[in-house]
């Protein structure tokens, strides 16, 4: 994903966008570190694989001078020149590799476990940054939307509350059910057409209900 881009320099909106770049700078920061781990682990592996080789080889060569030994005290001679010395070398370069890229992990793990801290505070950044552009955009909007529908739904269980008795049982169990979990208390404005309606009905069978 590309680079944000907020028209102002200033609000909600720049913040959480400088706040996001900042987020995916740490990222990325831990993203290097830990290709380099990686990358690190494996040259300690190869060279390990190299100590172990030249190692080997020491003891077979060990296992081969035995029996150079024995021709030898058997009278010859030329045999000791065929014998190929360990390679001591190799070895010391194998345990120096092995050894720099122990220090050199040591210090990228201890340079990403400050990375991952840092990312984790900079996400933590961009949801705080988030909600500011939330808060600044939609709170109001949504706010004043649910005390409008928490309104309606007030009226619309005042006036289940209050023609519950007029209702047949079956019809007015399934109003009981719908009002378990209200709290529907005292009058409200949104019985008074439901009042006259019950009136208007007593006198007119053809009486319009309210809307």
């Amino acid at each position: 994903m590309g680079k944000q881009v907020i028209e102002t320099t200033t609000g909600p909106r720049a913040d959480l966008a400088r706040a996001i770049e900042a987020a995916r700078d740490a990222e990325a920061h831990c993203a290097a570190l830990r290709a380099s781990v990686t990358r690190i682990e494996d040259e300690r592996f190869e060279a390990r694989q190299k100590l172990d080789a030249e190692t080997a080889r020491e003891t077979d060569g060990s296992n081969g001078n035995d029996e150079v030994i024995r021709r030898l005290l058997a009278g010859e001679t030329s045999i000791a020149l065929l014998e190929r010395a360990a390679d001591h070398k190799a070895q010391a370069e194998a345990e120096r590799a092995i050894e720099a890229c122990n220090r050199a992990l040591a210090l990228l793990r201890t340079e990403l476990a400050d990375a991952e801290r840092a990312l984790e505070l900079r996400t933590r950044r961009v949801r705080d940054a988030a909600g500011a552009v939330i808060a600044a955009e939609a709170l109001d909007a949504m706010l004043a939307e649910s005390e409008r529908l928490r309104g309606e739904l007030a009226a619309r269980e005042a006036v289940l509350s209050f023609i519950h008795p007029y209702l047949p049982r079956d019809q007015a169990a399934k109003v009981e059910k719908a009002l378990v979990s209200s709290d529907v208390r005292g009058e409200h404005s949104s019985i008074d057409p439901w009042r006259a309606a019950l009136e208007a009905l007593s006198r007119d069978a053809s009486a319009a209900l309210p809307r």
